[in-house]
């Protein structure tokens, strides 16, 4: 068997140490940059998911007003003010631990329950890092029903009899909101 002598050697087989460092600091950073992003989608989902729930409340809200006009019992509204709003859909979060007297006893985190004792339903969250409200305590939102109506006496507040009822609203008691660095 003759062998050439050709000006070109032949090529390596496999990589160098300096190639493979090279390759593992790349997928070391991009992997960075995808956690980065996944830390910052799963707070998404969760502002998005607490929206949704609250938008399917006030869907709810609706149909119950809805369901009092139509029936000439639109002063029965009044009557829901305190109430759980819970309590008005067809079908509450898998996360909904229902109705507490004592609030010591709530645990956990991405949780939702009505509060007995101050008539509000409260979600507690799961990335406290990335949420900000006034509300002291347990990092949650607190929200509750509130009537809406026309004042009619100009006193700033509802007046059965006198101020005429237009719905019902699921408002939340403190501002809060989730906050994620671009």
């Amino acid at each position: 068997m003759k062998h050439f002598n050709s000006p070109f050697k032949h090529a390596q087989n496999g990589f160098t140490l300096l190639e493979m460092v090279v390759v593992i600091v790349l997928v070391g950073f991009l992997g960075l940059i995808i956690l980065d992003r996944a830390w910052k989608f799963r707070v998404y989902a969760e502002e998005a998911a607490v929206t949704s729930i609250i938008g399917n409340i006030r869907s709810a809200l609706g149909l119950e007003v809805a369901k009092l006009a139509v029936r000439g019992k639109i002063k029965n509204i009044a009557n829901l003010h305190n109430t759980n709003p819970m309590n008005l859909m067809a079908q509450t979060p898998d996360n909904y631990i229902g109705e507490v007297d004592d609030t010591s006893n709530v645990e956990g985190k991405g949780i939702w329950y009505f509060n007995k004792s101050d008539h509000t339903l409260n979600y507690t969250v799961s990335y406290t890092d990335n949420f900000k409200s006034n509300v002291n305590g347990i990092k949650r939102t607190r929200h509750q029903l509130k009537i809406v109506y026309t004042d009619n006496n100009k006193n700033s507040r509802f007046d059965a009899g006198i101020d005429d009822i237009n719905g019902l609203d699921l408002v939340a008691k403190e501002p809060y909101r989730w906050i994620v660095e671009k």
